[in-house]
């Protein structure tokens, strides 16, 4: 985005300013001219000395500001002040009066190099103000631009030097400068008035960048400025008559102020910047390693003070950092760890497995990884000094620096967590143990209370209706005591049928007598006349061939079942599937119901799918439950056969 650069208003006060004073001074050059100037041959040797110097470091500058890799504007920019140093030289070396050089006998060889070397500078600025595409060049093309500069100067000095009298006169001794040279003067003014204009239009840093970042960069304030005081020069280079002509001195000085402007505008940014980036630089690494060093105390306050262990080890396994923690579990001092083999603090029948493992950890590409974690099977294990093994669970991170790869371990001692989960392991055990003893002693006794309902109660009954069936047939009986009988008796049945089926409920019979399946069938079909619910069974006698034990447990989990569908499921079909294989027996209760919520089935008052829960588990088998509201539920039990 274009910008008004920063010092082009001064450089715009700065050239108006000396812009005045040119025009007073040649509003007096009738009475200026006739001052003579002192020593002129050392005042003009000094001045383009000094110029030469200025343009030559331009050269140097532009030439080596993108090491290998160059621009087009930079390479232009470095053969065209080089070539305007040399010819600036020649001009100074073969100015009239010159001492010891035989060309110096006139004014026109020094003005031929001087309208050449001006006519460079010219023309170089006006592109640099026009700012054309740049491009890349490779080395072999930028040396062959430099070549044929060099080559093109020389031929114009040789032209000059032998063959002048070809080219067209530009100073004639008496009379002063010639047309041609005055006309090339007008030409040179109009060129740097145009390249001013241009520069004071852009008003912005002119940059070329290559493909590495590098960066020449220039000042369009300093080139204005530069471009007007050129313009000025030239005025006075154009009016004076011969060599000691105080305009020569004058234009020689603003010539002068044009080359420091260059300077200023092309070697100085690009000498001060580079160092300005570097002692930034070096301010923000100077910050940056300060910021580390703080990161680095907190992080080794933070592992130091860390409860669980860390450790890092190389590709070699060798301990290179360890906090007191993890030296503290394992009984030694950090020093004693630090430097030795993670094979230490390993049992020695893992430490070879452990070797594989972290080195396919690493060729893996993953950078963490959790080791330990399962309570059944503690495969990470550590050992004290003392020689005493303990569980580990344990993080592993890998990660690389300068082309070695380091294995960081934050882990834990969890023995008294073992030692609890083992604990709750038992307990859990002996409980379901305990569970499935009660279920046991609990089916003996229903089985024993139903056997003593039916056998004798039931026979006490039946024997008591048989008595009042021979008083009923009695003829001395009153009528009264007729009904009263028939009433008895109906209370009997009553009671026989009520006594079958709470012995039926304690303990089916068909169950002992005819086996699972019978017992299923006979369930199957008091439920659906009892409740109205359609109940339909798929087995078979030979999938139900079970022993004692699994056939109660399976009958009372279909019946538990049963008895939730009434009275939670508002459903009108149930469907119980069995099927079994060599050694899996898997069978599915599923009604139509309105289905049971997830936090009422993890209630803890949910007694019958607990109870349902440990007669599978006790049966070290699987049971599932599968329910949405609304699409009723689906109970899924696998039971193992061997």
């Amino acid at each position: 985005m274009a910008h008004e650069y920063p010092g082009l208003t001064s450089a715009r006060w700065i050239a108006g300013t000396l812009a005045i004073l040119s025009l007073i001074l040649w509003l007096n050059h009738d009475s200026l001219s006739a001052i003579r100037m002192p020593a002129p041959l050392p005042v003009h040797t000094v001045l383009e000395t000094i110029t030469i110097v200025i343009f030559t470091s331009v050269f140097i500058v532009c030439w080596n500001a993108f090491g290998g890799a160059r621009k087009k504007s930079s390479v232009i920019l470095a053969v065209a002040f080089l070539c305007t140093a040399i010819l600036g030289f020649m001009h100074a070396i073969s100015f009239q009066g010159m001492p010891g050089f035989p060309a110096a006998e006139d004014m026109h060889k020094s003005l031929l190099f001087w309208l050449l070397s001006r006519s460079f500078i010219a023309t170089t600025l006006l592109g640099l103000a026009l700012a054309p595409e740049d491009s890349e060049v490779s080395p072999r093309q930028a040396y062959f631009v430099l070549i044929a500069g060099l080559l093109a100067t020389a031929g114009w000095m040789t032209t000059v030097f032998i063959f002048p009298h070809l080219l067209p006169l530009t100073y004639i001794e008496g009379q002063g400068q010639t047309s041609f040279k005055l006309a090339c003067e007008i030409g040179l003014i109009a060129i740097n008035l145009f390249t001013a204009y241009q520069m004071n239009k852009q008003g912005d840093a002119v940059s070329t960048t290559n493909e590495h970042g590098s960066r020449l960069q220039i000042e369009p304030a300093p080139l204005f400025l530069a471009a007007v005081l050129l313009a000025i020069s030239e005025v006075y280079f154009a009016i004076y008559t011969n060599g000691y002509d105080i305009f020569v001195a004058i234009g020689h000085v603003f010539q002068l102020l044009a080359a420091i402007a260059i300077y200023r505008g092309m070697v100085a940014i690009n000498i001060h910047t580079p160092y300005a980036t570097l002692a930034e630089t070096s301010e923000n690494l100077a910050r940056s390693a300060e910021e580390l060093s703080i990161e680095r105390e907190r992080l080794s306050r933070m592992i130091d003070t860390a409860i669980d262990g860390i450790i890092t080890i190389d590709q070699t396994q060798s301990i290179i950092l360890v906090n007191p923690a993890a030296a503290a579990t394992f009984g030694y001092d950090v020093e004693d760890l630090l430097g030795a083999s993670l094979n230490l603090v390993l049992p020695e029948r893992h430490r070879k497995v452990h070797g594989k493992h972290v080195e396919q950890f690493g060729e893996t590409g993953e950078t963490r990884r959790k080791m330990g974690g399962n309570f059944e099977d503690f495969y990470v294990t550590g050992v004290k000094a003392n020689g005493e093994e303990f569980p580990i669970e344990a993080s592993i991170s890998s990660q690389i620096e300068n082309g070695k790869r380091f294995y960081t371990v934050i882990f834990r001692d969890i023995t008294e967590r073992k030692v609890a989960k083992e604990k709750m392991a038992l307990y859990h055990d002996e409980l379901t143990q305990l569970s499935a003893a009660l279920q046991s002693i609990r089916e003996e006794e229903r089985k024993h209370i139903a056997r003593e309902l039916h056998d004798d109660l039931g026979q006490l009954l039946a024997a008591l209706r048989m008595d009042l069936s021979l008083l009923q047939r009695d003829s001395v009986v009153t009528e009264k005591t007729q009904q009263t009988m028939n009433s008895m008796d109906q209370l009997l049945l009553t009671s026989i049928t009520t006594l079958r089926r709470i012995a039926t409920d304690l303990r089916p019979r068909a169950l002992d007598e005819g086996g699972l399946y019978f017992a299923l069938q006979t369930l199957q079909k008091d439920f659906s006349i009892r409740h109205g619910i359609d109940c339909e069974l798929q087995a078979n006698e030979e999938q139900l061939a079970l022993d004692d034990a699994r056939s109660t447990a399976i009958f009372r989990i279909v019946q538990e079942s049963l008895t939730n569908v009434v009275r939670h499921a508002v459903a009108t079909e149930v469907q119980i599937i069995f099927e079994r294989t060599a050694s899996m027996l898997s069978f599915s209760i599923t009604d139509n119901g309105k289905g049971i919520e997830a936090d009422e089935m993890r209630k803890s008052s949910s007694f019958g799918l607990v109870g349902m829960r440990e007669r599978v588990k006790a049966m070290h088998g699987e049971f599932l439950v599968d329910s949405q509201p609304g699409e009723g539920t689906r109970l899924k039990i696998n039971l193992p056969m061997n």
